[in-house]
């Protein structure tokens, strides 16, 4: 990375908080837009103000041969520490890092929830403690700013993880607490007295999850530990191996891990992901290729048990590795057209996705599911392209996201490589961007999928290779030709300052309170529940089945078909069979009762997974409705108790047009 004087630090800072400031009044704004209220006749236009004026006084300071004092002055304040002050700079560092979450809880709270208004107050805090940390440590500006922003980065995203240990009984999202009934499939026999099926959603997740249930009793917070566990070690010990890999001292490898670390969850690169990511970092060595095998043929069994898009993955960060580490023209004397160079590449790739293939094919027979179709549900589902951009699902869009995410990146790696192309062999960078390029695509095509696009976390392949390449070339480990010179650039401190906020901005979200809930509340809707559950008969929950996993409910009897994240699934993607099975016991008043959230007959008209409501409703809830109807409702939790109609109904068929 380019050295850089005060005053570039001071301009850097100064344009970023007027980018910040000017989406920082779009988003206030828009919440006032969204609450209803007038912005001229309210006090929210002074908060405009400030961040107008600010802005653009930012950009006139920047320009301005005043800055030259500012630098000065900065300068001979912080080149020249004095003892007694420095328990003044502490006690700054301190508050300053104590002022964003206090304003973020407590001035803004609910009212302007939006990130770019609380990333503008960090910038502000951000450089008081940057000050500081030069001050106390005498640190070059750009060290002392990376330190503030990965550390808080860490403890922002960290804190956002471990807030859902929640001991709150009921889902705390759509189906969250349901993930754990899923995991418990693979000890059903000791939970429930009976064999299930295992998943056919994402395997390895549950495969994951269920480990907790070796150990008798725990709880739903233990288990809801468990999972913000793997969040936070599985994406760290990815970050540390990747880090691990450059060969850079302990201080590089520190702010590495954290960057990593951050960048992962932009996304995020969910912790089943991991799994393959840490094998794969760990385990492949171009100089045992060999050993290499084993671990992607590892890790590829994992990837045949979780996602399809995931199959090569595996294959392809070993392959991408190869290709970094290993210069075609060789000092040795290799030639670029000497084949033998791509064997290795060869049998990596196709001995990955096979083995992913046959775990996807074993696990299949073993997992008791009668219809193997619906391991290929997502193949038949509709695909919403409209989600690539802003929309109300996402309102940052998957093409504007990924493309903000990703650019820093980018920008560093063209900075680093322009002056110096040769380096890498023109094979080796059409091998590594035509990967790039498919984890890209495929990852954008998944994400328009029905059910999918509310979020980044489809790109997490691509994000996983690209911080793989932005990081073999910013430590120079990127292998270069022979007589080539080494492939280590500069890198502007724009890009880098980029590639610090944009994952900041991230995890800046997650400051909030510990998430509570209602105890008696929770204790009285269960009672309810109970109470209506006792009269006997089959009773299918359709939604919060982990009250029967916990032992929340008593002397219920698990009716394991249609829960409701597989109804989802199976409406999404039009299972017919699987639904005409789901319509004929409604018709034949199987259940006794139903457990779901509030029915309706008709479907929303905006708002974010519009489609995914009009599937629903029309495969799933008006179906119900017409056979079952609503006797108990638990309005603190969204949940129904369904009996059957007395009278047969005629009900429509959901499958015509």
């Amino acid at each position: 990375m380019e050295s850089i004087s005060t005053k570039k630090f001071l301009q850097t800072w100064l344009w970023a908080l007027a980018v910040v400031g000017a989406l920082a009044i779009l988003q206030t704004i828009q919440r006032t837009h969204e609450l209803e209220i007038a912005l001229f006749r309210s006090k929210w236009i002074g908060l405009v103000g400030v961040f107008g004026i600010a802005s653009l006084g930012c950009i006139w300071l920047s320009l301005s041969h005043f800055l030259d004092i500012i630098a000065i002055r900065l300068e001979n304040k912080t080149t020249h520490a004095s003892n007694p002050l420095r328990i003044t700079y502490y006690a700054l560092l301190i508050l300053a890092c104590l002022a964003v979450p206090f304003v973020r809880l407590y001035v803004f709270g609910s009212i302007l929830p939006q990130t770019m208004p609380i990333l503008w107050v960090f910038l502000w805090a951000g450089l008081i403690q940057t000050i500081s940390l030069k001050r106390l440590r005498k640190m070059e500006w750009t060290t002392a700013f990376a330190i503030v922003i990965l550390t808080q980065g860490a403890l922002y995203q960290t804190w956002g993880i471990f807030a859902a240990t929640s001991a709150n009984p009921f889902s705390m999202g759509y189906s969250e607490a349901g993930r754990h009934y899923y995991a418990s499939l693979f000890f059903s026999q000791k939970l429930y007295g009976m064999e299930l099926p295992l998943p056919f959603l994402h395997p390895s997740r549950y495969l994951l999850l269920s480990i907790p249930f070796l150990v008798d009793g725990l709880p739903l917070w233990a288990h809801r530990l468990w999972q913000a566990l793997l969040w936070f070690g599985l994406t760290l010990g990815s970050a540390y191996f990747l880090a691990r890999r450059m060969k850079s001292g302990a201080g590089a490898t520190i702010v590495i891990t954290a960057w990593a670390f951050l960048f992962f969850l932009q996304g995020a690169v969910y912790y089943h992901l991991q799994v393959m990511v840490i094998l794969v970092l760990a385990g492949v060595s171009v100089k045992h290729p060999w050993r290499s095998l084993f671990f992607i043929v590892l890790a590829s069994i994992w990837a045949g048990i979780s996602r399809v898009n995931w199959f090569p993955v595996p294959a392809m960060l070993a392959i991408a590795i190869y290709v970094l580490e290993t210069p075609i023209h060789s000092p040795g004397g290799g030639s670029g057209g000497n084949w033998t160079y791509w064997i290795i590449p060869f049998v990596w790739g196709i001995s990955g996705v096979v083995a992913a293939l046959v775990s996807q094919f074993t696990y299949i027979q073993i997992s008791g599911n009668a219809d193997a179709a619906a391991f290929g549900s997502s193949f038949t589902s509709d695909l919403i392209w409209s989600r690539l951009l802003p929309n109300e699902t996402f309102p940052m869009g998957i093409l504007p996201g990924i493309l903000l995410v990703s650019a820093p990146a980018w920008i560093a790696v063209y900075q680093m490589a322009r002056n110096n192309k040769a380096a890498i062999h023109p094979l080796r960078w059409a091998v590594l961007t035509s990967m790039l390029a498919m984890l890209f695509v495929g990852g954008a095509v998944v994400s328009t999928k029905i059910g999918g696009g509310g979020d980044l976390h489809n790109m997490d392949a691509y994000l996983v290779m690209l911080s793989v390449l932005a990081t073999f070339i910013w430590t120079n480990q990127a292998g270069a030709e022979a007589e080539a010179k080494p492939m280590m650039g500069r890198v502007g401190w724009g890009a880098v300052t980029a590639a610090l906020l944009i994952p900041l901005g991230f995890a800046i979200r997650h400051i909030g309170f510990y998430p509570s809930f209602d105890q008696a509340a929770a204790e009285k809707d269960i009672r309810s529940l109970q109470d209506a559950l006792d009269d006997g008969g089959a009773v299918l929950f359709v939604t919060e089945r982990q009250l029967i996993t916990f032992d929340y409910l008593h002397g219920v009897t698990l009716a394991p078909e249609y829960e409701q994240s597989e109804l989802m699934e199976m409406a999404m993607s039009r299972n017919r069979p699987y639904l005409e099975a789901f319509y004929g016991d409604l018709e034949a008043r199987r259940f006794a009762l139903i457990v779901a959230e509030d029915q309706k007959f008709t479907t929303q008209k905006a708002g974010a997974f519009v489609e995914e409501n009009v599937a629903w409703v029309r495969f799933v809830g008006a179906p119900l409705l017409c056979n079952y109807k609503p006797v108990v409702t638990l309005t603190a939790n969204n949940l129904q108790v369904f009996e059957p109609r007395p009278k047969q109904a005629e009900c429509r068929d959901p499958f015509a047009d």
